[in-house]
């Protein structure tokens, strides 16, 4: 009886075809506590929830299967919200940012740099 009435929690709300990633299209589904879709439903996203820089967003109205599309333009934490109900999610990075690259590479080069000049003196 237990495994049902889990079964039937986890099946109501909000949940993501594919797990939100920058820059790359998911899929948001809003369904209501029997499971059945919920057509016609704002969905919002807020960046950042709970700090200075907060951004939110409209994705858009479900339609008929309670479905709509979300390309995540900020990665980070994100709160989706349909109606009054919110869902925190984590939006990762698609890749490894530009700067984060660039940074590892400069520090790798500045060992080797370190390196040489420690065995050029010895």
């Amino acid at each position: 009886m237990t495994v049902l009435w889990l079964s039937h929690l986890a099946m109501a709300g909000i949940t993501f075809e594919s797990p939100p990633l920058h820059g790359a299209p998911t899929v948001v589904v809003v369904a209501d506590d029997d499971g059945r879709p919920r057509a016609g439903e704002t969905v919002r996203v807020v960046h950042r929830p709970g700090l200075s820089g907060e951004q939110e967003q409209a994705i858009g109205i479900t339609d008929g299967r309670g479905r709509v599309r979300w390309t995540p333009a900020v990665p980070g934490r994100a709160e989706v919200r349909a109606g009054q109900e919110p869902l925190e999610v984590r939006v990762a990075w698609a890749r490894a940012p530009l700067g984060t690259v660039l940074l590892l590479v400069l520090c790798a080069l500045a060992g080797i740099v370190a390196l040489g000049h420690g065995l050029r003196r010895a």
